[in-house]
C-alpha cells in the first residue's frame, strides 16, 4: 500500500503539479476577495484539488497499470483505496491553504469572522470530495474516455453556476452552502459527504477492472 501511495505521489508531482499551483493561485485571489467577505475563490481552489485522483486514475488507465497491478501483492480495495486516500490528502491540503488564506485575509482586512472561517473550511472540504464521489466510480466502470464527458458536463455546470453566482453577488452559493449557517448543520452535511465518499469507494471496488473488459 505504501508503494502505491508513493507511486501516486510521484505521478502527482510529475503530471498534476498544475492543479496544486492553480489551487494556490485561487487561494491567493480568495485572500483579496475576502475584503468583501466573499470566499468563492477559496472554494474553487478546493474543487481543483479534488480533481487529482481522477487525473491519476486516467494516467493509470492510459498506461494499462490496472493490468500490470494484477501481479502485485495488493487487493482491489487497496488499489482503489489509494486514489481515495489521495482525495482525502487533497482535502487536507485544501484545508491548510484555506486556513492560511483566511489568516492572511484577517491580517489584511479584518473581515474574517469565526462563523465564516468554520463555514468556509466545511465548504472547501465538501467541494473537494464531491467530484471524486461522482467521477471515480464512473471512471472505474466506463473508463476515463467515457467518464470524461460527465466531467465536462460537471465543469460546464460549474461554469454556469459561477456566472450566476457572480451576478447574484454570492447569494446563490450561500443559499446552497450557507456561509453563516450553524456549524452543527455544516458538520452534519460534511459527515453525510464522508459517508457518500465511503459508499463511492465501495462502488469503485465493485467496478474495478470493468473498463478494461
Amino acid at each position: 500500500m505504501k508503494g502505491l501511495l508513493l507511486k501516486d505521489a510521484y505521478q502527482m508531482w510529475s503530471y498534476t503539479r498544475w492543479i496544486i499551483l492553480a489551487s494556490v493561485a485561487m487561494m491567493l485571489m480568495g485572500t483579496f476577495f475576502m475584503k468583501e467577505g466573499s470566499n468563492f475563490f477559496m472554494l474553487y481552489g478546493g474543487l481543483l484539488l479534488g480533481l487529482s485522483p481522477m487525473s491519476l486514475l486516467a494516467y493509470d488507465q492510459s498506461s494499462r497499470f490496472s493490468i500490470c497491478s494484477a501481479a502485485l501483492p495488493v487487493t482491489k480495495e487497496q488499489l482503489v483505496g489509494g486514489k481515495y486516500l489521495i482525495g482525502l490528502c487533497g482535502m487536507a491540503l485544501a484545508e491548510l491553504l484555506s486556513m492560511a488564506a483566511l489568516a492572511a485575509a484577517q491580517l489584511l482586512w479584518g473581515t474574517v469572522t469565526v462563523k465564516l472561517t468554520v463555514a468556509t473550511l466545511l465548504q472547501v472540504a465538501m467541494l473537494t470530495l464531491l467530484g471524486n464521489i461522482i467521477l471515480l466510480p464512473l471512471t472505474y466502470r466506463f473508463g476515463y474516455e467515457k467518464a470524461k464527458y460527465v466531467y465536462y458536463l460537471c465543469i460546464g455546470m460549474l461554469g454556469a453556476l459561477m456566472g450566476i453566482t457572480v451576478s447574484s453577488g454570492g447569494i446563490l452559493l450561500n443559499s446552497i452552502l450557507p456561509a453563516h449557517s450553524s456549524a452543527l448543520v455544516g458538520v452534519v452535511v460534511l459527515a453525510a459527504v464522508l459517508a457518500l465518499y465511503a459508499l463511492s469507494w465501495r462502488l469503485s471496488v465493485a467496478w474495478y477492472g470493468k473498463a478494461e473488459q
